[in-house]
Parts: C-alpha cells; structure tokens; sequence
C-alpha cells in the first residue's frame, strides 16, 4: 500500500509542479521556453521516475533527499501572492505525503540498504 501511495503522490506533484509551471506562464510565453523551464526545474525529479515505479531502497533514499529542496522551494512560495500560494499549499502537502510515503516504503524493505 506504501508503493502505490508513494506512486500517486509523485504523480500528483509532478502534475501540480508542471502543469501550474504552464498555467501561471505569461500568456505570450513560447512553447520551448516553457519545455526548457519544465525540464529545468522538473528534470531532476523526473530522473527519479524508475523509484518511483521499482521501489527501491536507495533510489527512494535519493529521491527524499532531492524532495527536501523541492520543500524548501515550494515553502518560500507559500508567501507569495494568492494564485501562486494556494497552488504551493498543494505542493507541500505532496511533497510532505510522497516524503512520507517514500520513508514507508524503504522501512518495510528487510535488505538492500
């Protein structure tokens, strides 16, 4: 159940993290700039797709350190103005329940630490 909890989460911030990436664009934004932002910022945790899926002790362990500073990123923009904010409320929160997840999911692997 962790697994497929930790699966969701890691859709669900994708999904937030990129598709707010887009909506809150400026409207005359060319199309590759917007791929080169999403890659940019995104890619990293993107990388991690495999984990996500296989459920690996390390990879899982590498993808919690790397959410630390998609936290820390997502917090600073809980100040800002309210498009922006409320849209990191739900990027913490998944940040937060992946983290969780993900911690779940490693404890219950008896090896491969």
């Amino acid at each position: 159940m962790p697994l497929i909890l930790t699966r969701l989460f890691y859709a669900l911030l994708l999904i937030s993290g990129i598709g707010g990436l887009w909506w809150l664009a400026p409207p005359d934004t060319p199309g590759i700039a917007k791929v080169f932002m999403t890659l940019v910022v995104y890619g990293p945790l993107l990388l991690f797709l495999p984990a996500a899926m296989s459920g690996g002790a390390r990879q899982l362990t590498w993808l919690c350190f790397l959410l630390m500073f998609y936290f820390c990123g997502y917090v600073v923009q809980l100040f800002y103005p309210p498009p922006m904010g409320v849209l990191a409320i739900f990027r913490v929160a998944f940040t937060c329940a992946l983290f969780v997840c993900a911690m779940l999911v490693i404890r219950r692997q008896p090896g491969d630490r």
